[in-house]
């Protein structure tokens, strides 16, 4: 349970420097285009999740089978 909460702490204080990882998605972000607004806003969403659990694997930082899914996709 030890490592579980530890996980949970760590990804905690990433997310409080979230004003630093919005910088980075929008550099990232900033030469896309889509055919649509909405695959953009997900595709920002992706690049947040990713960033935020930098070397963990995608279906850990995606948390379900949908966001897994629409990360290989």
């Amino acid at each position: 349970m030890g490592l579980v909460k530890d996980r949970a702490e760590a990804r905690a204080q990433r997310l409080t420097a979230g004003i630093e990882t919005e910088a980075w998605v929008d550099r990232e972000a900033v030469g896309s285009e889509f055919k649509d607004q909405r695959l953009g806003r997900r595709f920002c969403k992706l690049l947040a999740q990713i960033g935020s659990d930098m070397g963990q694997s995608i279906p850990l930082v995606c948390q379900d089978w949908a966001n897994t899914k629409a990360a290989y996709r």
